[in-house]
């Protein structure tokens, strides 16, 4: 199972960590993992491309079934926020869709 955790203060989003394979050999599983992968990866991409925040002042991390991102909050603004927020929309449709495939979790920071 992936698990999605949001780090959250104040009611902001600083950033999140996505992980684990959904299930690995498992057909709808890889395609939960693709669909996460996806979302959250155009997440990172877009804070690098549309808010030129780059990968060292997001603490950006990646590896084999595992991506984090977290942002120092003096960087939070409107626009990270609603980059997250539309993140959070597509992963709440693939649990909604997929619930033993992807937990979606957040940690007060």
């Amino acid at each position: 199972m992936t698990t999605v955790t949001l780090f959250v203060r104040r009611g902001k989003i600083l950033g999140f960590s996505a992980n684990n394979h959904a299930g690995e050999g498992d057909e709808v599983g890889e395609i939960v993992c693709h669909g996460v992968s996806a979302l959250t990866l155009t997440c990172v991409l877009s804070m690098e491309d549309l808010l030129s925040i780059d990968e060292d002042t997001m603490a950006f991390e990646q590896s084999e079934a595992y991506v984090s991102i977290r942002l120092p909050e003096e960087v939070v603004s409107h626009e990270t926020e609603l980059l997250f927020r539309s993140m959070v929309v597509g992963l709440n449709a693939i649990e909604g869709a997929y619930e033993n495939y992807i937990k979606i979790e957040t940690q007060e920071v």
